[in-house]
């Protein structure tokens, strides 16, 4: 898993400072912010892209039943992008308040 998501992120974020060239300014005269910064590219990115799983039981989710054995997938972009959720989902901002907000690994403490 190291390599994909590694690789991934230092590609996406390589085009998201590109994209976001207003961004890429704002770290260049705040290398501080290369702290938020790499979360932020983790969101932006998704290195991980899904994972599927088979429900062990009944269950209800938002709303829609989920039956024992059927497969689920979570779409880990689409959680990062959730408007409803983060600010400006689709744009890379380097110093959003909270830039850890993401699903990018799941949920939880996360260590490589």
């Amino acid at each position: 898993g190291g390599n994909d998501t590694t690789r991934n992120s230092m590609t996406g974020g390589l085009l998201a400072l590109n994209t976001y060239p207003e961004q890429y300014r704002k770290l260049c005269a705040n290398p501080g912010l290369v702290e938020s910064l790499i979360p932020e590219i983790i969101r932006w990115q998704t290195p991980v892209m899904s994972m599927r799983r088979t429900a062990l039981e009944d269950a209800e989710l938002g709303g829609k039943i989920i039956r024992k054995g059927e497969k689920l997938v979570m779409w880990y972009y689409s959680g990062n992008r959730d408007e409803e959720v983060i600010e400006n989902a689709e744009e890379l901002v380097i110093d959003r308040p909270r830039p850890r907000q993401h699903l990018s690994f799941g949920f939880g403490i996360h260590r490589c």
